[in-house]
């Protein structure tokens, strides 16, 4: 069953933040088998709006309305969010919430981004500098509650995933270009971007010479006033400057992706230039970069990433990451003051200042000797090419955004899955029970359900004989004379069993529909795990259901594997999946244990060496907290406890 999936972010913006939202878009659109999307769109900056009437804008105002239509009818419920924003901006809007950010420019984030990052499940960022300073930036701070002092850092994963490549026809620009050698920059007009020393430098460095450069820009948005603004900035720049023989082009306005794409080919633009204080990844840098122009920048920031590349070493012969790029000399220093925004860009926060003589002195090589830098910049492209493919990229975010790997697993390649039910007093759990577990989406095709009636007081056979006969070939059902105790049926139902692949289904609990595939196609694609398990939303009222239940995002938050986890909690805990494998090598459930006896087998297993794993993707059941429960009945705990403390000191 698809996930409902919430996205917010500016998907409709021409912003940075804008391309990354439809990145995550075609990402998901590329799974779409796993996922129904919703998008909420927000708006970023001052940046304009994209207008492309295409398949792409087209299928994202369809998507836009659908959301508004669910959005009426009161009370929206999604699997999962995922929100492309700044950090200050990120919300819980479902049980798994996905922060997706990328404006990382400075050596550290605002208090407030790691306390949002900390009520995520997990950050996805767009570069290595996003992610190291993400991780490495701690505040002293104070327990509001207890007053106890603490250090707030971002404790989620993050994950790094950078932009693809594209491909674009190149098309005729009408470029009035009257120099043949011209350097280009693309980047908002504003402090972060240090256009005006880029341009202001260039002309020192060009004044008596026919060079141009090209700047991409804007203000505030592309609107007809944005362009006299930034035409009168530039003039009043270059008013020192009456005898230049250089040129400054201003380029304003809407351009589309295939305009930008050509611009970065024209035979008249050599190389691509940025004073940029700091990126958190550089998407101009990176569509020059992976166009073949030599780009000139400071060796600082996100653009790293894909600047750098392998080179082999002429005296060891082995690989090294070099840059492959025009290093631009700088300094790290406090950002200005003017550049200061309330839990944005910290005040004591530092960025990358260009050194003015070594800029010049970049463009100057670059322009007398620009064979070389243009072999380089070949050598680059190459390499971007081959390891920043579109459908790889695409892959890769899907993955971080769903927490674990995408592998296409076809439901008839699944082998045999056995369901064993233990039956005793459950007269009111035996329907509903029933009809959940029928509804699975592989139950009919897959499953065998082994009811065993462990001399039940109450009338269950009634309700087990009615779907007896709706699934004759799926519903095995066995009367016992006694009652041998919980481990004892189990024991029962895996000799039985005809599965390869094995769980417990609880009367008193209930999955999400998808809740088997899931599990057994997770086994399925990892050959050396035993057991699978997933978190659960936890309930206090008897017989809700997956799609309606009081849980409001409650659930037990399993640990990932490890012998040492398992021996603190019982993380497969009420419905792990396992290989039927594992009784054959390890033996069956011990039978003296009333409660703790699958927590003792788990621990046999694995400290034997067998493998489990955590299904890290959202809660795939719904465990009811039964006050009179084996395990959950107070009056139950004292010996219950005895259980644990013996089997924790056998594996200890």
């Amino acid at each position: 069953m698809k996930k409902k999936i919430l996205v917010r972010a500016p998907v409709l913006t021409r912003s940075g933040y804008g391309e990354h939202s439809r990145f995550v878009l075609r990402s998901l659109r590329a799974q779409e088998d796993m996922f129904d999307i919703y998008i909420l769109p927000v708006n970023w900056g001052q940046c304009g709006w994209i207008y492309n009437d295409d398949e792409e804008r087209r299928w994202l105002d369809k998507i836009i309305t659908k959301t508004a239509l669910y959005q009426q009818k009161g009370n929206p419920q999604y699997d999962m969010s995922v929100q492309v924003t700044i950090p200050n901006e990120w919300q819980r809007l479902a049980p798994i919430n996905v922060g997706v950010t990328a404006g990382i420019e400075t050596t550290r984030v605002a208090p407030v981004w790691l306390e949002r990052a900390n009520i995520m499940d997990r950050i996805i960022t767009i570069s290595s500098h996003s992610k190291n300073i993400f991780l490495n930036t701690a505040y002293d701070a104070v327990n509001k509650d207890t007053g106890q002092k603490l250090q707030l850092r971002c404790n989620k994963p993050v994950e790094i995933v950078h932009y693809p490549v594209k491909e674009f026809e190149d098309t005729d620009l009408n470029l009035n270009l009257k120099t043949d050698f011209n350097f280009l920059t693309v980047a908002q007009w504003g402090i972060r971007k240090n256009i005006e020393n880029t341009i202001k430098w260039f002309v020192e460095e060009f004044i008596d010479q026919e060079v141009g450069l090209i700047v991409k820009t804007f203000v505030k948005g592309n609107s007809v006033i944005d362009r006299m603004h930034t035409d009168t900035a530039i003039t009043n720049l270059l008013k020192n400057y009456k005898n230049k023989k250089c040129k400054v082009y201003l380029l304003h306005g809407d351009i589309t992706d295939q305009e930008i794409h050509s611009l970065y080919k024209h035979p008249k633009i050599k190389a691509f230039v940025s004073l940029t204080h700091g990126e958190g990844f550089g998407l101009p840098h990176f569509e020059a970069a992976y166009s073949g122009l030599p780009v000139i920048a400071p060796e600082w920031s996100g653009y790293i990433d894909f600047l750098c590349a392998p080179k082999k070493d002429k005296k060891t012969g082995k690989e090294k990451i070099k840059p492959h790029f025009v290093c631009v000399d700088y300094d790290i220093q406090p950002v200005q003051k003017e550049a200061h925004w309330d839990g944005v860009i910290q005040s004591d926060s530092m960025w990358c200042f260009p050194q003015q003589g070594s800029y010049k002195m970049k463009l100057r090589e670059v322009y007398k000797d620009y064979g070389r830098f243009k072999k380089q910049a070949k050598d680059l492209q190459k390499w971007i090419l081959e390891n920043f493919e579109e459908e790889k990229q695409l892959k890769l975010l899907a993955e971080h955004i769903l927490g674990e790997k995408i592998v296409k697993v076809h439901t008839e390649d699944l082998p045999k899955i056995s369901l064993i039910t233990s039956v005793y007093n459950g007269d009111e759990f035996i329907k509903p029970f029933l009809e959940d577990i029928t509804k699975q989406t592989i139950f009919e095709d897959k499953c065998e359900l082994i009811l065993i009636n462990a001399n039940s007081p109450g009338n269950e056979e009634e309700v087990i004989n009615e779907y007896l006969e709706k699934y004759p070939n799926n519903i095995i059902y066995k009367k016992l004379d006694t009652d041998p105790g919980i481990y004892s049926v189990w024991n029962i139902g895996v000799e039985m069993s005809t599965g390869e692949y094995l769980t417990n289904a609880n009367l008193d609990d209930r999955k999400a529909p998808w809740s088997l595939e899931k599990h057994a196609k997770e086994l399925y694609i990892n050959d050396d795990v035993d057991l699978v398990y997933a978190d659960m939303l936890i309930t206090d009222k008897p017989n809700e259901t997956w799609e309606n239940n009081s849980a409001n995002e409650r659930k037990y938050n399993f640990p990932e594997f490890s012998f040492d986890n398992l021996k603190m909690v019982n993380m497969p805990h009420a419905s792990p999946m396992w290989r039927k494998s594992i009784h054959r090598k390890y033996g069956l459930f011990e039978q003296k244990y009333k409660s703790a006896g699958d927590w003792e087998l788990w621990l046999r297993a694995a400290s034997k060496g067998s493998k489990f794993k955590k299904i890290s993707s959202s809660p795939l059941g719904l465990y009811y907290f039964n006050p009179t429960g084996i395990s959950t009945n107070p009056e139950n705990f004292s010996w219950k406890r005895k259980e644990e403390e013996e089997i924790y000191e056998t594996y200890s």
